[in-house]
């Protein structure tokens, strides 16, 4: 078995406490409050800073790309601060504010929630390198930009069903307007479809949160409170059957996924890394955090569906890109793959299946963003998307090909990838309980191989069209974004434990994203643990 693979298995989903330099700086409980307004913050200022004629374009950047730096540096050290052993909410924040109804400003995460954050922070920062082409209302687009961070932040973050009401519905209007304001020719119908489809699924969110606030007493929003009293298995299906809506809008699942095809060919690079990245992966982290983890009795009776949808998610979208003809859209809907993933670990109700899952919100994050990304580089710089017409470009596209090859490899969760772990776990961990789910997204997976291979073998290696428009290179700004990405797969895959000296046990300088994420899981997991 590959050494990462074993690394996951030996150290989730019980580690052990560990040491680690860096520990103890950063004890601030305003942490997570500064991941969520700091860029709010920062939009304030770029919006309302003098430009004269453009002259400060670059300027307001570069506080963007600092903005983000400084994020990950704190989100760095809390990283390394965090309490692997531990299975309660850390660096907590606990404020009163709508006191009538019960919801308080309550923020925390254990260990997926630290995984979302990371993996937030790494998109944030790769989205704002793959919009450094922007050049038309510059101010707006990444104020905008920065807010969308602030609000995915703010659900991953959110430890009170309000809270994260407000940050999940609240995520799609700067979106939706990064679509409309600097998407292509069909950038109306695609900003609407998104809006739509994710309107929806806010919506869907409210019926599950309200059923369950009602269930608990009418009495309390914060999670701590409403998700520990018991209700009954008929208010667990309502609110379980509308949660799944709500995934299914935004991870998205088949056949919630309406509007992936215009928003993924239309929308800029930098936004489709975010959508792509983490946004999307909110909705596997909130059937997480308030099915699986918080309705046992809903999730047993509701997970062969939720395995159906996975099945049929990786199957359709393998089937559809055969038919492609547009490259874009071939990587809109190769993006929808590591949902499925996701999907049916949850769906398996077993810890080892549940702990692939949380891995999978990261690497399948990274995958998704990392092959839209490419897809969309590659379509800028040979001029079209066109697969009649792209043909031969690995020789005049050596840096962009070498990323193909990486993308390809997270994505289909090959060896040395953070997927190839987190895809071992899902199925080793589905096969006892959802065989026939397991089975059938493995065939799907082997569709989506086939289709990728094809496709890009002729894209990369296949005979040269004279005809093609001319073709360059990735530019500096386009190697560092996608690198961010594709190394982001390639280390966690490497060192998922973290990487030790040998013969210690010891991580030198990274705890290792297996160690962190099992904080949570063990009780998320414990209805489930005899399965």
């Amino acid at each position: 078995m590959n050494v990462g693979v074993t690394a996951v298995l030996t150290a989730s989903p019980t580690p052990v406490p560990v040491s680690v330099p860096g520990s103890g700086i950063f004890q601030s409980s305003l942490l997570l409050s500064l991941l969520i307004w700091a860029p709010v913050l920062v939009a304030v200022g770029i919006a309302v800073l003098p430009n004269p004629r453009g002259r400060f374009d670059t300027l307001m950047k570069q506080i963007a790309f600092f903005t983000n730096i400084g994020l990950l540096f704190i989100l760095w050290i809390a990283y390394n601060q965090f309490e692997s052993f531990l299975g309660t909410v850390q660096f907590e924040e606990n404020i009163p504010w709508l006191s009538r109804i019960g919801a308080v400003y309550h923020l925390g995460i254990d260990g997926p929630g630290l995984v979302m954050l990371i993996l937030s922070g790494l998109v944030g920062l790769a989205s704002i390198l793959a919009s450094w082409g922007i050049r038309e209302r510059v101010r707006t687009y990444f104020c905008l930009l920065l807010i969308s961070e602030a609000c995915i932040n703010g659900a991953i973050v959110a430890h009170d069903m309000f809270v994260l009401l407000l940050f999940w519905g609240a995520a799609t209007i700067p979106i939706g307007l990064l679509v409309l304001g600097w998407g292509g020719p069909r950038r109306e119908s695609a900003a609407w479809r998104l809006v739509g489809y994710w309107g929806l699924g806010t919506v869907a969110l409210l019926v599950a949160i309200l059923a369950l606030y009602a269930a608990a007493g009418g009495n309390s929003f914060d999670m701590d409170v409403a998700l520990r009293v018991p209700v009954s298995p008929r208010v667990q299906l309502v609110a379980g059957l509308a949660v799944i809506v709500a995934a299914a809008t935004r991870l998205p699942l088949f056949p919630f996924q309406g509007w992936v095809r215009d928003v993924y060919s239309q929308a800029p690079v930098g936004v489709c890394i975010v959508v792509a990245g983490s946004a999307t992966r909110l909705g596997a982290y909130v059937l997480l955090r308030l099915f699986i983890g918080a309705e046992p009795i809903g999730a047993q009776l509701l997970s062969p569906l939720l395995a159906v949808l996975a099945a049929a998610t990786v199957i359709y979208a393998g089937l559809v890109v055969l038919r492609m003809t547009d490259l874009r859209r071939v990587g809109a809907y190769l993006a929808m793959v590591p949902g499925g993933v996701t999907v049916l670990g949850l769906a398996a109700l077993s810890p080892l299946a549940i702990g692939g899952s949380v891995l999978s919100l990261f690497s399948g994050g990274l995958a998704g963003a990392l092959i839209v990304g490419v897809c969309a580089t590659l379509a800028q710089r040979a001029q079209t998307g066109n697969l009649q017409v792209l043909k031969g470009l690995a020789p005049r596209m050596p840096s962009l090909t070498w990323i193909t090859i990486f993308a390809v490899l997270g994505l289909l969760g090959l060896p040395l990838m953070a997927s190839f772990p987190a895809e071992m776990m899902t199925f080793f961990g589905a096969v006892k309980n959802q065989p026939l789910a397991a089975f059938a997204v493995a065939f799907g997976l082997a569709i989506v191989a086939a289709a990728v291979v094809v496709i890009f073998h002729r894209i990369l290696f296949g005979a040269p069209n004279p005809d093609s428009p001319g073709v360059s290179d990735a530019s500096a700004g386009e190697k560092w974004f996608l690198g961010i990405l594709a190394g982001s797969l390639l280390w966690v895959g490497m060192f998922p434990g973290g990487p030790k000296l040998p013969g210690t046990d010891t991580p030198i300088f990274d705890p290792g994203l297996v160690n962190s994420m099992a904080a949570g899981i063990t009780e998320m997991a414990a209805p489930y643990a005899a399965k």
